[in-house]
């Protein structure tokens, strides 16, 4: 109203300049905005002096990243854009859990573009969106090589440089180009590393200067001074070209200097660094800089001393730590500590970056021991082992397959597996101390398998793009002697089609659990006392916990007398915890290696199952023993012992196998017997209703009679396969291939069967356990996981060959198809553990099945322990047999809870 005081308190003043209207001005700077050019400029001209921050503020003040109408293709490409430059400055941030968002997000609209693109449907004249798809492709590239998914990063590269070729977008090829090449080469060391073959270097190396010549010759016939000094006033395409031209020079230092040639390394830095500097390129300036500290021994605290001052947080990170193990003494360790500690105390929960950077963490955990190690004895710090698993537990809090396992064999398990030797060889015996063990032994193992449950699950897969045939693994064969995957000459190009399936079928895993992070898993710290009260409430039941344990450089840390690679064990029965002497672990690799070299042939030997007990078993028998028999026995294995067949150790004063003198399971860990309530699947309710799936593919020497005669309902049997004769009436029948699977395990079976062959291929980590899936596949660990969901299963069984192998990791993870059985939600799981006679397999597996239907009463319901139904079988055959080799050999399966 005329005459009252505005918003400022000020009385209005006839012809006063009216206060400027934020909205307006706001509205008039985005109508102005040109985001397409903005978005196209963003590599040269906010990337390049880490500006990016600014960039994304305009575009998200523009509402570029809002959605459009599907059909608008130019919106689409530039909500896309928008994402890459979110993703291109959570790469440079090493923000990657924030980088992966990004191209969640943006991941339909960017393949929906790709999509059209291929088919022919986008305009020839439209450079934008043929742009914003090469480049988002090489972001994805970006954030998945550092999270260590080199194929899958080699995939996203080699769709941007093909989008870019095709587009003739040539100022964007140096820099997808080197990329892709990186990539390329880390994939193909990784295979090397895998089979124990070189890494590859020089060839990439000799491919990384082919590559740069390649790119002064494109430089030359586009008109880019490619021997002058750029200036940031060069036209944006050169400029971008250069700087890739830039990157693909500093990948071929970094090489160099891997390699061990510093002198050359340094050479080819100058030269990038002279690009980056003209183009005034911080980021690239930085790593520049970062690879002299590296590698300029001499005049490394100059280097380091400059990137401290620079813009890049990870870089000021590297010089602080650098510099600070080059000063030493109790100066350097103050500020590694510093450093150190501002790592933990990185913002926890879901946005937790720390744990994605474990490398640099664990360096830097590494140089405070190193730098410690050289103080006198009263001044070293008692906080190494404590630095040593708050690094350990930082890469807890942010998971993303497979960086993190491979980060957990590397730097995490080492850890734990030092702070567990601290606690056994400096420990008072106390109870406190075996549970602080326990608690350690749990908290570093089988802790991907609990993340997986405690994530919500997924939705399943559908046939994998690509199968395999080969020939089939056995035929029919002499003598009564018919095992399940019995030898079958299989040739050279066969067994490296069968890795590469592994491999294919890995990637995809990987890649599920990439776009998904998974939650991590809290550890339970009472979990020694949850173990101790489940014995205590059910009287007569024990548990043996296999643990391992080794610190080379001593409990402290910091030197001193190394603790061998050792294994342990600890007894619970009635409360009690006993940590028993350790046993060398050399020992147990030499029994698991004994133990492969019987399963090529048939079950394990007499003299091999005696080896079994004298070493894992004996050691334990008197405290298992301890006021009588206990009525369930658990052994919860861990690394190469899950190779081994404990349930069929023999004494040398009692002829029965382990499984046939006491009711005996297994687990994975304490926290998935006791905290996620696997001991529960002991004893069940079954009902006259229950489903009984099977997936059967027979021949002479696998038959699937296991689901013959055991008193089922034929309308409660499904079988995908072929039927056997003897299985008659309203039997539901469906193919034995992937869709019969999906429409077997729709119905939510109670109980799962698998009869056929299997075969084991050894790679990287021993992930090789695979099932025949008739003349059409193979079925891998990883199908199981993101192909089968079985939510109300009681009892699922793999009766082939070899099928519960793989299940160890560097890691101390559980892997092989225990792990996918457990997240599909089997209930109790039989597996064998070697070539397996047919006859014994479907002797136990229709053993078990027939006394679960004698368990249901007149009610139509009834208690089934499946526990006790495998041990009164192995009983029984125990006694039908005058040698060991016979009893042995009619006990195929190992029992997991």
């Amino acid at each position: 109203m005329p005459g009252d005081a505005d918003v400022s308190g000020r009385p209005e003043t006839s012809g006063a300049r009216p206060e400027p209207d934020p909205d307006s001005a706001i509205g008039d700077f985005v109508e102005a905005l040109d985001v397409e050019d903005l978005i196209m400029r963003f590599d040269v001209d906010f990337d390049v002096p880490m500006r990016q921050s600014r960039a994304i503020g305009m575009l998200r003040l523009a509402e570029a990243d809002e959605p459009g109408p599907g059909d608008d293709v130019r919106r689409t490409a530039r909500r896309v854009g928008v994402h890459w430059c979110e993703t291109v400055r959570a790469d440079v941030a090493y923000e990657l859990l924030t980088g992966l968002r990004q191209i969640e997000a943006s991941r339909s609209d960017a393949e929906y573009l790709h999509a059209r693109l291929t088919r022919g449907e986008l305009d020839p004249a439209d450079a934008f969106t043929r742009y914003v798809i090469a480049r988002w492709f090489d972001g994805a590239g970006r954030i998945q090589y550092r999270l260590g998914s080199f194929t899958t990063a080699r995939l996203s590269f080699e769709t941007a440089a093909a989008v870019a070729e095709a587009s003739d977008l040539w100022w964007v090829l140096p820099d997808l180009r080197s990329n892709l090449a990186r990539a390329r080469y880390e994939e193909q060391n990784q295979t090397a590393r895998a089979g124990d073959g070189g890494t590859g270097a020089p060839s990439f190396i000799a491919g990384l200067y082919e590559l740069c010549d390649t790119i002064v010759d494109a430089g030359r016939a586009h008109g880019v001074d490619m021997e002058g000094q750029p200036s940031p006033e060069l036209p944006r395409e050169h400029r971008e070209f250069l700087r890739g031209y830039s990157n693909a020079l500093h990948n071929l230092a970094t090489a160099l200097g891997q390699s061990g040639d510093s002198a050359r390394s340094l050479e080819v830095t100058a030269r990038s660094l002279a690009l980056s500097e003209g183009l005034r390129d911080e980021y690239r300036i930085a790593q520049s800089v970062t690879n002299q500290g590296l590698r300029d021994k001499e005049r490394s605290a100059q280097h380091f001393a400059r990137l401290r001052g620079m813009g890049w947080r990870r870089g000021r990170l590297i010089a602080r730590q650098n510099l600070a193990i080059g000063t030493g003494g109790l100066d350097g360790l103050r500020e590694l500590g510093r450093l150190l500690d501002e790592l933990g105390q990185d913002t926890p929960g879901a946005g937790r970056q720390t744990g994605m950077d474990v490398d640099f963490h664990a360096y830097t955990v590494q140089g405070y021991r190193r730098v410690a190690e050289t103080l006198p004895e009263e001044s070293r710090p008692d906080d190494l082992l404590s630095r040593r698993l708050d690094m350990a537990r930082s890469v807890r809090a942010a998971i993303a397959l497979p960086l993190y396992k491979r980060a957990y064999a590397r730097h995490v398990r080492p850890a734990y597996l030092q702070a567990i030797a601290h606690h056994v060889r400096c420990g008072d015996g106390s109870r406190e101390n075996v549970e602080k063990v326990v608690s350690l032994i749990e908290e570093s193992s089988g802790r991907e398998l609990l993340d997986l449950l405690a994530s919500s699950r997924p939705q399943t897969l559908g046939p994998p793009t690509r199968t395999l045939t080969l020939s089939t693994p056995t035929g029919p064969q002499a003598g009564d002697e018919k095992r399940r995957g019995a030898p079958q000459p299989v040739t050279g190009e066969e067994e490296a089609a069968l890795r590469e399936l592994v491999a294919e079928r890995e990637r995809a895993y990987e890649d599920r659990f990439l776009h998904e992070p998974l939650t991590s898993a809290t550890h339970d710290e009472d979990i020694a006392h949850r173990l101790a009260q489940y014995t205590l409430n059910h009287p007569g039941s024990c548990v043996i916990r296999y643990f391992r344990f080794a610190a080379p450089d001593g409990v402290k840390g910091t030197g001193g007398e190394a603790v061998p690679d050792s294994l342990g064990m600890v007894v619970c029965k009635e409360g009690q915890l006993t940590m028993l002497p350790a046993v060398p672990y050399d020992h147990v690799t030499e029994l698991a290696r004994q133990v492969s070299s019987d399963r090529q042939d048939k079950a394990p030997t007499e003299r091999t199952c005696r080896r079994v007990w004298d070493l894992l078993i004996a050691p334990a028998w008197d405290s298992v023993c301890r006021g009588g028999m206990p009525t369930h026995l658990t052994l919860i294995p861990t690394d190469d012992v899950f190779a081994v067949p404990l349930h069929v150790a023999l004494a040398p004063d009692d002829p029965h196998p382990l499984a046939a003198r006491v009711p005996l399971s297994h687990s994975v860990s304490v926290a998935a017997f006791v905290t996620h309530g696997r001991h529960l699947l002991k004893r069940q309710l079954v009902e006259a209703n229950d489903d009984l799936a099977a997936l059967l593919v027979t021949d002479a020497a696998a038959t699937g009679g296991e689901v013959v005669r055991t008193g089922w309902p034929p309308e409660h049997i499904a079988v995908a396969g072929r039927v056997p004769a003897q299985l008659t009436g309203p039997v539901r029948k469906l193919p034995g291939d992937w869709d019969g699977i999906a429409e077997l395990t729709a119905s939510k079976p109670e109980f799962f069967v698998y009869a056929g062959h299997g075969r084991f291929v050894d790679t990287s980590e021993d992930y090789g356990p695979l099932l025949h899936l008739g003349d059409g596949d193979w079925v891998t660990q990883f199908d199981l996981a993101l192909r089968l969901s079985l939510p109300r299963n009681k009892v699922a069984i793999l009766g082939a060959c070899l099928a519960g192998q793989g299940m160890r990791s560097e890691g101390g993870d559980v892997l092989g198809f225990m792990r996918s059985l457990i997240i599909s939600g089997a209930g109790a799981i039989g597996v064998p553990l070697w070539k397996v006679l047919d006859s014994a397999m479907v002797a136990t597996v229709r053993s078990v099945l027939r006394q679960s239907r004698e368990a249901v009463g007149p009610s139509g319901a009834g208690i089934f322990d499946v526990v006790e139904a495998l041990h009164g079988h192995y009983r029984q055959v125990a006694e039908d047999y005058d040698g060991a080799a016979g009893r042995i050999e009619a006990m195929p399966l190992a029992l997991y809870l």
